[in-house]
């Protein structure tokens, strides 16, 4: 007679199958690496302690070393302590590092003009990244779930999101990684259970007042009851498709961005409109997001509807009109072009006058560049050499006798003229500007050599016609524009 196993013996424990599903996770978006330091962030709620509990069961195996972080919000008197003192004996029954910072949210709020709910979530992740640094870690690990991640799509559905914001959190992004993205919260309950965890409720999680705990509390298990359905489920496989379908848009996108940008600075970046157009919207939109990205560093405050002004303004509006958006970020339609930039410190003009060393080299400091100055004893037969230099380039070539009282680099001032090369007459500098399309803003910045009010050269330009060599020209004055080591 065959004796069967003991199915008790085989069968996997709620420990078991969720360490499982974590590690599945791990492994899946590649969450850690062998000889990481993580910070955990630990609230003493169910879901902290049990990713605490887990990744440390698993430390070993992964060769990762875990560090806890409590904060203390301050907002429920003793409870708050309570949880304070149980995060900190729970962490040295296990063995693990814990650092636990106080922040007062009430006044955190207030000072950023944000709800409690904002600030909570802002000071976390600022303490998290601030901690981390100090301990060099690799990672900072957070305790979201599956139906926290429902619950996140709902509320940005309800405020309003695009795609982007459809795609819910990400399992990883930067140092921050959610190791329990996958495992649902009973699943979490009933682990903290079978380990004698007695993680701490907090009592602010079950009144109606926060969006988030009204979803929670109300919403979601109004919808399944009256649709006989499980919204969660359906939510997390719809954010699943969007995911996929976001990420193709943006390989797109990011294509379109750089064939498309004229000028990508840290503070400033520069759109071809004709370009923009030929792109579907749902492009278009994404390249002016990674516009704001490059010049911000982030999108982090830019909504749908600023994006919509953009193309709108790209789409209906004039030359030299401008639209503030949100974190100090200015977009201005020129010609042909959409500029976007950071107020206040692209848009800043140097200031600079300086007297031409002739011959000799003369530094701008402020410009990063130096006119070197030559003369050159004009020989017949080569004179008509250099009366065909392209105009665009950073070395020209003039009639030394006509500028010998002196000239100056600088920037434009009212009233300079200016007579372009081959031109039949000559006109004030700005209608030169207005006629070449140069946008309003870089005309301060385009250095000028200038002889009192006439401009002899507008340097990546074009030279004067009254300046220029002919062939009766005695000695050529040679300027070369160059390039200066920064420190």
């Amino acid at each position: 007679m065959v004796s069967l196993p003991n199915l008790q013996i085989l069968k996997k424990t709620e420990s078991d199958m969720l360490i499982e599903n974590m590690l599945e996770t791990i492994n899946k978006y590649r969450l850690l690496d062998r000889g990481d330091r993580v910070v955990l962030g630990i609230s003493g709620g169910p879901d902290s302690v049990c990713l605490l509990h887990a990744l440390l069961s698993v430390s070993s195996r992964l060769d990762i070393r875990v560090f806890a972080v409590h904060i203390n919000h301050l907002l429920r008197g003793s409870e708050s302590d309570m949880d304070e003192n149980y995060v900190s004996e729970l962490c040295r029954g296990l063995k693990v590092p814990v650092y636990v910072r106080r922040i007062n949210i009430k006044n955190f709020s207030r000072e950023k003009g944000i709800s409690l709910e904002e600030a909570g979530r802002e000071a976390r992740y600022l303490i998290f990244e601030e901690i981390a640094s100090e301990l060099d870690a690799d990672k900072i690990a957070v305790a979201h779930n599956r139906n926290d991640q429902a619950e996140t799509l709902l509320m940005r559905l309800i405020r309003g999101t695009g795609l982007e914001g459809l795609k819910g959190m990400e399992y990883k992004r930067d140092k921050i990684i959610r190791p329990l993205l996958d495992i649902d919260r009973l699943s979490i309950i009933k682990y903290c259970n079978e380990n004698k965890l007695n993680p701490r409720t907090d009592s602010s999680n079950l009144e109606a007042v926060f969006t988030r705990n009204k979803i929670r509390l109300d919403l979601i298990p109004y919808i399944n009851k009256l649709f006989n359905t499980d919204i969660t489920t359906t939510l997390i496989r719809m954010s699943g498709i969007l995911k996929d379908d976001s990420e193709y848009l943006e390989e797109k996108a990011n294509e379109g961005f750089e064939l498309c940008a004229i000028k990508k600075l840290e503070k400033e970046a520069c759109l071809d409109i004709s370009l923009i157009q030929t792109f579907h919207r749902a492009i278009a939109s994404r390249i002016i997001r990674n516009a704001i990205r490059c010049v911000k560093g982030s999108a982090k405050g830019i909504e749908g509807q600023h994006i919509h002004m953009v193309l709108d303004l790209i789409d209906n509006g004039r030359t030299g009109a401008q639209i503030q958006l949100p974190e100090g970020i200015r977009v201005e339609k020129s010609y042909g072009v959409v500029r976007v930039y950071i107020e206040g410190k692209s848009n800043e003009s140097k200031e600079f006058n300086c007297k031409i060393a002739v011959p000799g080299e003369t530094e701008v400091v402020c410009l990063n560049i130096s006119i070197k100055a030559d003369l050159i004893e004009a020989d017949k037969n080569d004179i008509h050499l250099y009366m065909k230099m392209p105009s665009g380039g950073l070395t020209q070539f003039f009639d030394y006798e006509k500028l010998k009282e002196g000239i100056n680099i600088r920037k434009r001032q009212e009233g300079d003229l200016f007579k372009p090369l081959m031109s039949q007459g000559g006109k004030k500098l700005k209608e030169y500007f207005i006629d070449s399309k140069v946008p309003r803003r870089q005309r301060d910045e385009i250095p000028l050599i200038a002889k009192g009010k006439d401009i002899v050269w507008i340097i990546g330009h074009k030279i004067s016609d009254k300046f220029a060599v002919t062939e009766n020209t005695k000695t050529v004055l040679r300027l070369m524009c160059n390039p200066t080591k920064k420190e």
